[in-house]
C-alpha cells in the first residue's frame, strides 16, 4: 500500500512529543556521539532463531514510560492509528518555494507488507547524534515498525525534544500507549548496535509467541551475549480480528518555521540517513525477506521532498523491499 495511505497517521504521538511530561531526569542529559557504538570485533548476525537471553532491555516501563515520551507523543499515535486509511494529497514539487502550513504536517513513507504475518525482524539505523531543542515541535520517527494488523506492539526510534529513544508502543492495552523506552545513551550503542554502513544499527525481532493468546513480544539484539533480550511483551485475542496490515517507514510530524521556510526538524536532521534494511517477515512459519511480491512502495521516484516539508530529502531502495533509506 503507498505512503498515502499512512499520511494522517494519529497526530497524538506527535502531540504527546512536545509535552515533556517527565521533565530532564527521565531524558538523557545530552546526545551521544555515533562513537560509542564501536563496530570491534565480527560477532554473530542475528537470526529469528537466536538464542533468547531471558534478560530484559534497560528501559523505562509502564507509566516511566509513558511520561518520559510525553501526553502529546502518545496522542500522535493514538491518531495516526484512527486516520491509517485516510488520504493525502502531495505538495507542490521541490522546485517550488514551500508554502507555509499550519498545525502539524504528517507525512510517511517506506514498506507496507500485504501479506498476514506473524512477526518481523529489521535493522534499523540510529542517529544519537541528533538534537532537537527544548521547544521545536517536530518528532521524527524512523525507523518505525509494525509487522502485522494483529500485532500488539510497534517498535520505533524517535527523535524529539525530550530525547532520542527505542519505543515499545502497546497497541494491546485498554489504553495504548509507551510501554517501554530506551534511550540512545552509550550503553545502549555498545550493547545493543552493530557498525551498519558506517552507521550505528540495532537489529529488531517484534514475533507472535502465543497463537492462542496472540501473544507478542519486541527483542532487542544484544551484540554483546550473541542473544536476543526483550523489550516488552503483549497480548489481545481482539486483534486477530484484521490481521492485515503492518508497516515498516520512515514517519514525521513538523509544524513550519517560518525562518528557514521548512519544517523545524530539517535543520536538525541535515546529514543525516535512516536505514530500514534486512527486513523479513515471517508468514505461516516460514522467514522470508520483504520483497516485491509480498510488500508495496511508492516508487522513490514519485516522492518528494517537499512532502515532508524539507529541501534535500532523498529516498532510496537499495534493496526492493527490504532496504529502504532516507537521507538528509
Amino acid at each position: 500500500m503507498p505512503s498515502s495511505r499512512l499520511s494522517h497517521r494519529p497526530r497524538l504521538r506527535r502531540a504527546a512529543v512536545a509535552l515533556v511530561a517527565a521533565g530532564a531526569l527521565l531524558a538523557p542529559a545530552a546526545p551521544v556521539s555515533a562513537a560509542a557504538a564501536d563496530p570491534g570485533t565480527p560477532v554473530a548476525q542475528p537470526t529469528p532463531d537466536s538464542p533468547i537471553s531471558g534478560r530484559a532491555v534497560p528501559a523505562l516501563r509502564g507509566d516511566a514510560a509513558r511520561a518520559a515520551a510525553g501526553e502529546r507523543l502518545s496522542e500522535q499515535v493514538l491518531k495516526r492509528g484512527e486516520d491509517f486509511a485516510a488520504s493525502h494529497e502531495r505538495q507542490q514539487a521541490a522546485t517550488v518555494p514551500l508554502p507555509p502550513w499550519s498545525g502539524s504536517l504528517h507525512t510517511v513513507w517506506g514498506a507496507f507488507p500485504t501479506v498476514v504475518s506473524d512477526g518481523a525482524q529489521a535493522t534499523h539505523t540510529v542517529n544519537p547524534g541528533i538534537s532537537i531543542p527544548p521547544g521545536n515541535p517536530d518528532v521524527v520517527y524512523a525507523p518505525t515498525l509494525v509487522p502485522s494488523g494483529k500485532t500488539c506492539i510497534e517498535v520505533t526510534t524517535f527523535y524529539w525534544q525530550g530525547g532520542n529513544g527505542v519505543g515499545a508502543w502497546d497497541w494491546c492495552a485498554a489504553s495504548p500507549g509507551f510501554a517501554a523506552v530506551a534511550w540512545i545513551d552509550a550503553t545502549f550503542l555498545s550493547t545493543y548496535t552493530t557498525s551498519f554502513q558506517g552507521l550505528p544499527a540495532y537489529t529488531v525481532l517484534d514475533v507472535q509467541t502465543n497463537a492462542v493468546t496472540n501473544s507478542w513480544t519486541a527483542y532487542l539484539y544484544n551484540y554483546t551475549t550473541s542473544t536476543w533480550d526483550a523489550l516488552f511483551t503483549s497480548a489481545d485475542t481482539s486483534k486477530l480480528v484484521d490481521p492485515h496490515g503492518g508497516w515498516s517507514m520512515f514517519e514525521v510530524y513538523t509544524e513550519y518555521n517560518p525562518a528557514t521556510g521548512e519544517g523545524y526538524y530539517c535543520t536538525e536532521t541535515y546529514g543525516t540517513q535512516f536505514h530500514a534494511a534486512n527486513l523479513q517477515v515471517k508468514v505461516n512459519g516460514t522467514w522470508t525477506s520483504l520483497t516485491t511480491a509480498n510488500s508495496s512502495v511508492t516508487p522513490p521516484g514519485s516522492v518528494s521532498s517537499t512532502d515532508f516539508g524539507c529541501y534535500g530529502l532523498s529516498f532510496t531502495l537499495q534493496t526492493a523491499n527490504s532496504h529502504w533509506q532516507v537521507s538528509h
